[in-house]
């Protein structure tokens, strides 16, 4: 069983001329014991992703798709 699972994550922005998708489709488990390294450009989503999983991410911006689970258990909704 994943001690975290993150499927098809999707965090989205609304502005004047449309919608901004800054996350698409981001997966990954992470097991019990197991240390996942997160790196990137400037910009590429790596503290959005952090946000969003924590329930810290800042409006407008919202998660438009996917499922956050912690133990089983999905987080993203709560």
């Amino acid at each position: 069983m994943s001690l975290l699972q993150v499927k098809d994550l999707v965090v989205e922005f609304p502005t004047r001329k449309g919608t901004l998708r800054a996350l698409d489709k981001i997966s990954f488990d992470i097991a019990p014991g197991e240390v996942l390294g997160v790196v990137g450009e400037s910009g590429a989503g790596k503290s959005l992703t952090g946000a969003a999983i924590i329930g810290l991410l800042e409006p407008p911006g919202r998660i438009a798709g996917g499922e956050i689970l912690l133990e089983g258990q999905r987080i993203d909704n709560l």
